[in-house]
């Protein structure tokens, strides 16, 4: 990944998501292998997602965020989807995430794809309500 993505996809969780802890460029780069991106012809970030492994069978999914200027056009489930393969090619049985309550397209588009609500909980730090999502693959 070059600095200049990186740059973007911080640019883009900052802007894009109610985060506790703001990215760098930096941060982006000192775990580059848990970045799953599409850009297009000018090397714009178009959409991106954080895909790491946290135990030996799973997966967390992180920040999936599509770029404003490319809504709507199928890019979150594109990116959702290599997200899935990641983590099938890299031996994980169970994909997770939180999502804050609220964010309906997130939901959404999780729940379309097989992932099934499993808890909600609230998170002091952000004052917001935050629901688990797992999927079995």
């Amino acid at each position: 990944m070059k600095p200049a993505i990186a740059k973007q996809i911080a640019e883009l969780l900052n802007s894009e998501n109610q985060l506790v802890v703001p990215y760098t460029e930096q941060k982006i780069m000192d775990s580059k292998d848990n970045y799953l991106f599409e850009a297009d012809d000018n090397d714009e970030v178009v959409s991106c997602i954080e895909c790491k492994k946290v135990q030996w069978y799973q997966f967390e999914v992180c920040h999936l965020t599509v770029n404003p200027k490319h809504r709507r056009n199928g890019h979150g489930k594109k990116i959702l989807l290599k997200a899935i393969s990641h983590s099938k090619a890299n031996r994980g049985r169970v994909i997770q995430c939180t999502i804050r309550e609220g964010n309906d397209a997130s939901s959404g588009l999780f729940l379309d794809n097989g992932f099934v609500k499993t808890s909600t909980f609230f998170y002091p730090d952000s004052g917001n309500d935050v629901s688990v999502y797992q999927k079995v693959n």
